[in-house]
């Protein structure tokens, strides 16, 4: 039986031939809305602050109705997902901005989310994969991009919507640290204390936030393109990452474009997949 987006068989991804390991997402299931969402505004959500300066160029309208930021073969240097980029000479250069992916985006923490919101509702998700590129970044000047935040955003018990940074380090990149050049892996997981909340409750998947910082520190008078991108994105499941089994990070759950209000309607019938 084919599967649709199984989630990695071990604790992590393999650091080799990653393209592999699951189903593309390009153009087909992903496991929430095909909505992408940049913030503009800054942010706060129980004391981490989201910065968004509206400086920058990004292609998310350009690529949330083919799930390029979901796609997992490699397929080298052109690949840049979703991007947020730009182009200064300015010394001393730093912008940032996030996104929201998936339903509602935009909304702040603790805000009522819309019956009409579409998501799988995936319960127990508890960290967050993708690959990281840098790929057209300047080799000089201090220029580098950097994934400076990253949350999960869920509808909780009460109908409002939540973000929950992920703050435990899973992955090879290290949040916050420049990076350029080629792709590497981002993984992260909730802390203990939300995993245990997300996963002992009622608290459903609704889409991510992720925030890209570019910058120059460097000096000099050339114009200098800074970009950093993700493709490959992939959720982790389950409260603990040490006693890992193949079922922790696997499920049967409804289509990502499921409506809230046909879920919680016993008449409405709902397509399932295999996660």
């Amino acid at each position: 039986m084919s599967q649709i987006l199984t989630y990695p068989h071990g604790l992590r991804y393999a650091n080799t031939n990653w393209g592999t390991q699951i189903k593309d997402g390009i153009g087909g299931s992903i496991p929430c809305n095909n909505e992408i969402f940049r913030g503009r505004t800054i942010q706060n959500t129980g004391g981490t602050e989201w910065w968004s300066s509206g400086d920058g160029s990004d292609n998310a309208s350009s690529i949330q109705a083919s799930n390029q930021h979901f796609e997992q073969p490699d397929r080298g240097d052109g690949q840049k997902g979703l991007a947020f980029w730009a182009q200064t000479s300015t010394n001393g250069y730093r912008k940032a901005c996030w996104f929201d992916i998936g339903a509602e985006g935009g909304k702040e923490d603790g805000s009522n989310m819309n019956g009409g919101a579409r998501s799988s509702w995936l319960r127990e998700v508890t960290a967050l994969w993708f690959m990281f590129n840098s790929i057209d970044t300047t080799s000089a000047r201090g220029c580098y991009s950097q994934i400076e935040k990253a949350g999960i955003r869920y509808r909780d018990p009460n109908g409002r919507i939540r973000i929950k940074p992920v703050t435990e380090k899973l992955g090879d990149y290290t949040m916050t640290s420049g990076h350029r050049g080629g792709k590497i892996m981002f993984g992260y997981a909730l802390s203990s204390g939300d995993r245990q909340t997300i996963c002992r409750n009622d608290w459903k998947f609704l889409g991510l936030r992720i925030q890209i910082t570019v910058e120059r520190t460097g000096s000099g008078l050339s114009t200098d393109y800074i970009q950093g991108g993700i493709t490959a994105l992939r959720l982790g499941l389950g409260e603990s990452y040490s006693a890992y089994n193949k079922t922790n990070k696997r499920a049967l759950v409804l289509r990502g474009n499921t409506i809230y209000s046909d879920l919680i309607n016993s008449s409405t019938p709902n397509m399932l997949e295999t996660r």
